[in-house]
């Protein structure tokens, strides 16, 4: 009987499509095996979808994993039809699995399907908190570290130890339908010794999108930015010892609706800001509060999606600012009306380039008739370029026209430009480089800024919620008018704290 069952069996295994030693066999790709492979220079061998039909597994050959072309993919089941004169297995294991695998076939069972291996998780990541469906990723930051030149002047330039604090807060929503997300910061700079010259600064971003209909969105905003006023600052009087605080805030409501491949977009905007009082030699205290002002403005947006990669847009846009006292301090009337567009494109190359690009002119009119009419370049670029899964290139740049209280300019022409390489040494550790560059062209006047900014900066992530900081800044202003020059070096360690 066993001389008669081993050719029956090994007829049986030929006809059922079972391969054999002999020739080419058939992996699943979730095996240990293909696992090693996907580590190696060669391409990814992607699972066969689960409608194929695969061959019973069998231990694959040295000849299999030398010369498999992992190009072509999994083979497929017609595969593996044998075509050659079938030969004995002999590898008793082999010999044992295929048996069971064919009692277990007779028997009607279902074999247990294989546990694929779970992906990897990053041990520092920052995990945050959830409010329902919201996401809150709060962060504070302490550092203690020294400014050269905290009152940011040419000369008479002293030094001090300076001790930051920081919070952070990030919102992302994870909801079926709209969506909520912004970035909310604020710092606080003081100076043992040096009070006068303590400041604050902050930013933030809150977007909010509400799915109306298919295709018909509500999209808003709400932004602030809190700054000071250096006292070189032209648009400050001379003998100003302090640094004013700056502040702007506004919002923005619009409706968007696609049409196929076309996108429209209307919206308005509303922009306030205020200056804060300035401080003379002699305790004397100075309003600037003739230099607030309200920015109303509306725009529309049509944009066409040429691919999946790219969307080029136009945007026209009209707006006026209008002032809290119709003249100034040196008796001008500053209000005026802008008309403006900008041409560009959204970029979309998932996993490598994302962001936009777009430029264009805008023209002001001015209520003064002393003051001439100004026509400036208009822009703003941010593109974030993943070069390699551990480097990351950060490009921003923007043109805008600004106001100013500079006796018979118009405005301010404001061009800022910037660079940002993030790369990973180590999973937890991150080495940051930065520069950028600031030109301010006062029109009318004989009056040019240049400033530039650059940085390096290391974060070790010790646990999720622990980082350490350590940074080094070199900020530097040249300027047409005297006295307004200065450089400035801060060197900055400290601890982040994060949920």
């Amino acid at each position: 009987m066993t001389t008669i069952a081993q050719p029956l069996i090994a007829t049986t295994i030929a006809l059922a499509g079972l391969p054999t030693t002999g020739w080419a066999q058939g992996i699943d790709a979730s095996d240990a095996p293909f696992q090693l492979l996907r580590g190696s220079s060669g391409p990814f061998v992607l699972p066969p979808p689960s409608s194929e039909q695969i061959a019973p597994f069998l231990d694959p050959s040295p000849m299999l994993m030398n010369n498999r072309d992992l190009g072509s993919g999994p083979l497929q089941a017609s595969s593996f039809t044998n075509t050659r004169r079938p030969t004995t297995l002999t590898n008793p294991s082999v010999h044992e699995r295929v048996y069971a695998d064919l009692n277990a076939s007779a028997a009607g069972s279902t074999p247990t399907p294989r546990r694929r291996r779970s992906q990897a998780i990053d041990p520092y990541e920052q995990l945050g908190l959830m409010l329902g469906g919201l996401k809150l990723l709060p962060a504070v930051e302490a550092d203690v570290g020294y400014d050269s030149n905290p009152r940011r002047i040419a000369t008479g330039v002293k030094g001090s130890t300076l001790v930051r604090t920081m919070a952070e807060l990030k919102l992302q929503s994870e909801w079926v339908r709209h969506s909520l997300t912004g970035t909310l910061r604020g710092s606080y700079d003081a100076f043992p010794g040096m009070t006068d010259v303590n400041r604050p600064a902050g930013e933030g971003r809150v977007n909010l999108r509400v799915d109306v209909l298919r295709g018909t969105q509500i999209e808003s905003e709400g932004r602030y930015s809190v700054t000071t006023q250096q006292p070189g600052n032209p648009n400050l009087p001379n003998g100003v010892v302090n640094q004013p605080i700056t502040s702007s805030f506004g919002g923005t409501l619009g409706l968007v609706h696609t049409f196929n491949r076309v996108t429209v977009g209307l919206y308005g905007d509303v922009d306030r800001s205020t200056y804060g009082n300035a401080k003379l030699a002699d305790g004397t205290s100075l309003s600037q509060d003739d230099r607030n002002y309200t920015q109303y403005a509306v725009r529309l947006r049509t944009g066409y999606e040429l691919s999946a990669f790219f969307t080029p847009f136009i945007e026209g846009r009209l707006d006026k600012r209008r002032y809290d006292e119709h003249f100034d301090s040196s008796g001008y009337a500053r209000n005026s009306n802008g008309i403006g567009a900008r041409i560009g494109t959204a970029i979309n190359i998932s996993g490598s380039l994302t962001g936009e690009v777009a430029a264009g002119l805008e023209h002001r009119v001015y209520d003064d008739p002393r003051l001439a009419d100004l026509n400036g370049p208009i822009g703003e670029a941010s593109l974030v370029w993943t070069a390699t899964p551990l480097t990351k290139l950060r490009l921003r740049a923007s043109s805008t026209i600004g106001e100013t209280s500079v006796v018979g300019s118009s405005g301010v022409i404001v061009t800022q430009a910037g660079a940002e390489v993030e790369h990973a040494l180590r999973r937890n550790l991150t080495v940051t480089g930065a520069l950028a560059f600031s030109n301010n062209n006062y029109q009318d006047v004989y009056l040019r800024e240049n400033g530039m900014t650059g940085s390096v900066r290391l974060d070790w992530k010790l646990t999720r919620t622990l980082a350490f900081r350590a940074s080094f800044t070199h900020e530097r202003l040249d300027s047409t008018s005297p006295g307004s020059d200065y450089t400035a070096n801060i060197f900055l360690v400290g601890l982040r704290l994060q949920r």
